[in-house]
């Protein structure tokens, strides 16, 4: 049992994600996409730790089912454990600090990264952000191993420090540097190593290979960002929140070292509370941002009761959870009594930046009320900007068919038939585009149709995605039947909820 117990703590630590995350790891592979094409792979390659991304994506797409993604980061996770004392032992009778002797303490850094993410969902550039840390942290053990597991004479190891940052580097970014600078400090500990010279050289190396590829090859890298790229950057407006880098910052710190602390005096209690700890002070909480992620995912699956059950359980919901509310009780037809049968309020998202909904789930909105335009606008800025994922192409097919803009659809079905989990999607909808009839037949598309104004035109909302919605419905009643009955409802509820129609 002493000796498992350790992977039975791994596999509990998975399911607890997929369980208490599943909508965020469905969000994470919805804000993710993966091609299978030669070109999206060069695209990747073009920046340090190009090759870490790419499976970065490649493995978050399997999100798709949460229970399955959560199982591939477990299988890794007790890869990881089985391979470190394997990997560092030398290091555990070296470095006398509280952090390198608590068992378990890298995988909870690991799941940290993952855990703290809230918001930052939707506004990380790096592709493939939830699996990198550890896919980059076993590269490292790995380096650390084959080091180990050279001979010490002709001066193999010596030499296998710089070619390993050489090859590493443009691979995996930061985390090829993490484990040259390890080799270097493992030197120490290592019988017939050359210890001055190998400490020497993976210093130089650490400073040398990212400026000579910044150089020579990734010439579109931020040269400030070259020592950590593959990490993700948690920035917003020219401004980093470095509270976010805590869980790197002790993965680093921790060696990674899981030593064998059951064999020392007082390591079964300090092996579990420290990393439990840590896990629980720094999951994210925030109730309405997991409600969002939820009523966002039944609107995708168009069950509206779905986003009533999950809105009743907020006592002062965010801006975005009033609007989705109000778009399932107008798809009801509950718009009259039942609307004053649910809070309503204007609590900030839990975030050090400001969130905006045409960020986050603003872009569905705007569709589900008959404004393809500024959908189509919004998806089209935010992929120019964060990348393309998933949801802005699925979003983008949508917008182009209600519009009638099928050789546009036709491109983004094309790429969306590229990946593993939405093939079927986008062959659902590309038989559409030589029976346009079924489109009005279509559960998704025929609430929306009649929502459509004749009106054909782009101006800017502002980011203020609430006020421009209410100016657009109020503007004229329309013609049909659901556009008169939807202004009727923003009517009523503009003048009962105005003083809390606040956005950031």
């Amino acid at each position: 049992m002493k000796k498992w117990w350790p992977y039975v703590a791994v596999a509990v630590a998975a399911v607890l994600l997929a369980v208490f995350e599943a909508d965020l790891l469905y969000t994470a592979q919805e804000q993710n996409l993966f091609l299978h094409t030669p070109l999206f792979f060069e695209q990747q390659m073009v920046r340090a730790g190009g090759l870490l991304t790419w499976a970065g994506c490649y493995l978050t797409q399997f999100f798709y089912y949460p229970m399955l993604g959560a199982g591939l980061l477990g299988l890794l996770w007790a890869f990881l454990l089985w391979l470190l004392p394997r990997s560092l032992h030398p290091l555990q009778s070296t470095i006398h600090h509280p952090l390198s002797t608590i068992h378990l303490l890298p995988i909870a850094c690991l799941l940290m990264t993952i855990t703290t993410l809230g918001y930052w969902v939707y506004y990380l550039k790096l592709p493939g952000v939830l699996f990198d840390a550890t896919l980059g942290t076993i590269m490292v053990v790995l380096m650390v191993w084959a080091y180990r597991s050279l001979p010490a004479r002709y001066g193999l190891r010596t030499v296998f420090i710089p070619l390993s940052a050489c090859v590493v580097y443009p691979l995996f970014g930061f985390y090829g540097l993490w484990g040259v600078a390890l080799m270097g400090l493992l030197s120490w500990s290592t019988k017939g190593s050359r210890r001055i010279a190998d400490t020497v050289l993976a210093l130089l190396a650490i400073v040398a290979v990212p400026l000579i590829c910044y150089h020579l090859v990734y010439h579109e890298t931020n040269i400030v960002n070259i020592y950590w790229a593959a990490l993700p950057v948690f920035s917003y407006s020219d401004h980093r929140f470095f509270g976010y880098y805590i869980p790197y910052i002790l993965l680093v710190a921790s060696g990674p070292t899981p030593i064998p602390s059951l064999l020392r005096e007082g390591g079964k209690r300090w092996g579990w509370v420290v990393p439990l700890a840590l896990i629980a002070i720094f999951w994210y909480k925030d109730g309405n941002f997991h409600r969002e992620l939820a009523m966002s995912r039944c609107i995708d699956r168009q069950d509206w009761n779905g986003v009533l059950s999950v809105a009743r359980g907020a006592k002062e919901p965010t801006r975005a959870i009033c609007l989705m509310r109000n778009l399932a009780l107008f798809r009801l037809g509950q718009t009259g009594n039942e609307m004053t049968g649910y809070p309503n309020g204007s609590a900030r998202p839990d975030a050090p930046f400001p969130v905006r909904m045409v960020h986050t789930v603003g872009k569905k909105l705007y569709l589900e009320y008959g404004i393809p335009n500024y959908c189509y606008r919004w998806c089209m800025e935010d992929g120019v900007e964060y990348g393309w994922t998933v949801e802005r192409l699925r979003l983008m097919v949508l917008c182009s068919l209600v519009s009638g803009e099928f050789t546009a659809a036709q491109h983004y079905i094309n790429l969306l038939k590229k990946t593993d989990f939405h093939g079927s999607w986008a062959r659902h909808y590309e038989a559409m585009l030589y029976r346009p009839p079924l489109i009005a037949n279509d559960p998704a598309l025929k609430p929306i149709l009649p929502l459509l104004r004749n009106d054909n035109f782009l101006t800017s909302d502002q980011s203020q995605l609430e006020h421009f919605l209410i100016e657009h419905i109020l503007s004229a009643p329309g013609n049909t039947r659901e556009q008169q009955e939807l202004t009727r409802f923003t009517m009523r509820y503009y003048r009962s909820n105005r003083s809390k129609i606040i956005e950031p």
